[in-house]
């Protein structure tokens, strides 16, 4: 991972992944949705322009982590939007609400880097680790 992020992007077969380390619980998903981001669109300039709400039910918190990335994948796909940041209100292991940030793609702008089919359940882990907060998960492309 660099200093000035908190995830760094894996390489995997046909996959690629993602993993961050945070303080908290909240922050850690966060930086996997800056990683998602990162991952399908590169390192664009993007703006918080237009903002929606994100709620997630699940069974355990890996199941919210990635029912949480697949909203933000469909957001971006069904509006065509270019996600800047996820701000979480609250998460517990069975229940997020989130706002999910960004403004609408821009060929001009925007670089599409990859396409994301969807985020698996293969090897996906959310968990406390010393000191903070660890995630990784790995998606379709």
């Amino acid at each position: 991972m660099t200093p000035a992020d908190g995830f760094r992007l894996i390489e995997h077969t046909a996959d690629m992944g993602i993993e961050a380390r945070a303080a908290s619980r909240e922050e850690v998903v966060e930086e996997m949705v800056r990683g998602l981001a990162v991952l399908i669109f590169g390192r664009s300039p993007v703006a918080s322009r237009v903002t929606t709400k994100i709620e997630v039910r699940a069974e355990d918190p890996v199941e919210l982590l990635v029912s949480c990335l697949n909203e933000v994948v469909y957001w971006s796909e069904q509006g065509h939007m270019v996600p800047a940041a996820l701000r979480i209100q609250s998460i517990n292991d069975g229940e997020l609400l989130a706002t999910v940030s960004g403004e609408p793609f821009d060929p001009e702008r925007h670089s599409m880097e990859r396409e994301v089919k969807s985020v698996t359940y293969h090897q996906a882990c959310l968990d406390e680790i010393p000191g903070g907060w660890y995630a990784r998960v790995y998606v379709d492309l």
